[in-house]
């Protein structure tokens, strides 16, 4: 009876080890797919903000000369895209390279980054849509005083 009584507890402590590894191993593959599924969504605003970017009109165009970018600042923000694809490229192969033997706190900071990173281009992206929009303003009202003029 004795021994029946600790075969079932030690089938119990096995199921219980079992189970516990086994949550651990989906946290961390679901954890490593929002990872991956951050840095897709990053890089796919981070190549959709260059191309804005380089769709900008520049100075020396038809439009208002004040609403035009400074071709410094497109210099800067194009840079800080690309910084931010290399650092990207650079997580990706992080990734690829220590995923399997990090820590789950080091996913966890990780992912947060990523999360962190994606907000802060999302502002940026807002700016930048704002800027199109006062530029198309400014287009349209000078637009609309050389057709006047022409009356």
């Amino acid at each position: 009876m004795h021994y029946l009584l600790a075969g079932a507890i030690a089938l119990a402590m096995v199921i219980f080890v079992f189970a516990r590894r086994e949550r651990r191993l989906r946290e961390r593959r679901e954890l490593l797919q929002q990872i991956l599924d951050l840095a897709d969504a990053f890089e796919h605003e981070l190549l959709d903000c260059r191309d804005q970017m380089r769709s900008m009109p520049r100075r020396g165009g038809d439009g208002p000369a004040e609403a035009l970018p400074q071709p410094g600042a497109l210099a800067a923000a194009t840079a800080m895209i690309d910084s931010g694809l290399r650092d990207l490229l650079a997580h990706r192969l992080w990734i690829r390279n220590e995923s399997a033997h990090a820590p789950l706190q080091a996913l966890i900071c990780a992912r947060d980054a990523l999360a962190q990173a994606q907000t802060g281009l999302q502002t940026q992206m807002a700016r930048l849509a704002d800027a199109r929009a006062e530029l198309r303003n400014a287009r349209a009202a000078l637009d609309a005083a050389a057709r006047s003029r022409q009356q």
